[in-house]
């Protein structure tokens, strides 16, 4: 039985600096609605969110779709508690890791000093580039790759088509949905993802049930139970109808 529906953001609620698409994101919100907290309802999950995101974008996202159960951001570093307006650090962001993240993040600002990329600020616990410019992207994703490869052995570089994520191991997106089933007494069978690019596969490969929506990348459709059809929200929405369908005929059986 799926309790808990979570989904990343960007790729998957929205495209990237592009427009929200209000009526779908109107119809999850009403879905969640209806479900409630985890085990609320027979059938349909909870909703929640794990993104890379930072605090305010995540925060923003929970409020508009109604969320009541907590939501991840920066891949898991943080979570955020919608009810009680509480925010917390995951346990693996010491202050160690809180030095190491600080420490390759001023020498990425050299390292990437002349391309058309920009930094993230707003996030603590990840090294984070974004950009428009596919060109420039590419070449600060090898720089910085190479880097960390070479000097930060605990520390690994995800990507999307417009972002750039240093994040450390022990915070990757895997720790942050072990985090969030902790948090609401679920295991992770009774979680189901959806997620676009290399960032979520390890999160994908440990939950109940995992979903890609249409425009994910090849490496993500590869280890998923399911290919949506729809891209994006429309991917999420067919993900969480399958989960319902899914619950229903479990109870059925």
């Amino acid at each position: 039985m799926i309790r808990l529906f979570v989904s990343d953001i960007d790729g998957c609620l929205s495209a990237p600096y592009r427009p929200f698409e209000l009526d779908r994101l109107e119809r999850l919100s009403s879905l969640s609605t209806l479900a409630g907290a985890p085990g609320d309802h027979a059938d349909l999950p909870a909703v929640s969110i794990c993104s890379g995101r930072s605090y305010p974008y995540v925060e923003a996202m929970s409020q508009a779709l109604g969320l009541v159960t907590p939501v991840l951001f920066e891949a898991g570093g943080g979570m955020f508690d919608p009810v009680n307006a509480v925010t917390r650090w995951h346990p693996n962001f010491t202050p160690e890791v809180r030095k190491e993240v600080d420490e390759l993040r001023e020498h990425v600002e050299t390292l990437v000093g002349e391309l058309a990329v920009e930094f993230d600020y707003a996030k603590r616990s990840q090294v984070a580039l974004v950009g428009t410019d596919p060109g420039a992207l590419a070449r600060a994703l090898s720089l910085v790759e190479r880097h960390v490869e070479e000097h930060c052995p605990h520390l690994k570089a995800y990507h999307t088509e417009v972002s750039i994520d240093v994040v450390p191991h022990v915070l990757d997106k895997l720790r942050g949905i072990e985090w969030l089933a902790e948090r609401v007494g679920l295991s992770l069978d009774e979680i189901a993802y959806i997620g676009d690019s290399n960032g979520d596969i390890n999160a994908l490969r440990a939950v109940g049930r995992s979903f890609a929506p249409a425009n994910a990348a090849d490496s993500v459709k590869d280890v998923v139970d399911f290919v949506c059809s729809g891209n994006s929200i429309d991917g999420v929405l067919e993900a969480y109808a399958r989960c319902v369908e899914a619950n229903r005929n479990e109870h059925t059986a």
